[in-house]
């Protein structure tokens, strides 16, 4: 899986990575569905509001058949990227288990 992760208006610390990695490990976990051989691509990028404490992520993950898409906005990091993983992950069980039953019925 190829991962990017952008920043814009902060730092990158060793609490952002250990965050970060967690919930990586996380959505590695539900990718045995799929060979390595097909290319996964994961792009996260965070924000800081720069005026006030409030953070925005966006996660895009570009799987073989499919696009998802997330976005959230949250007042401190770790909320912010925890809630963006959390939709991520229920957007790919939704996916995985809609091609379990496609792949099933064949």
């Amino acid at each position: 899986m190829r991962l990017d992760i952008s920043l814009k208006n902060m730092e990158r610390t060793p609490l952002l990575d250990n965050v970060i990695d967690k919930n990586i490990a996380k959505v590695e976990r539900r990718l045995k569905i799929f060979s390595s051989e097909e290319a996964i691509h994961l792009s996260l990028h965070l924000e800081k509001n720069p005026h006030r404490e409030e953070y925005f992520c966006w996660i895009n993950m570009y799987l073989p058949f499919k696009v998802i898409n997330v976005r959230s906005k949250f007042p401190s990091l770790t909320g912010v990227i925890n809630d963006s993983f959390l939709a991520l992950l229920k957007q790919m069980d939704k996916f995985k288990h809609r091609l379990e039953t496609h792949l099933r019925k064949k």
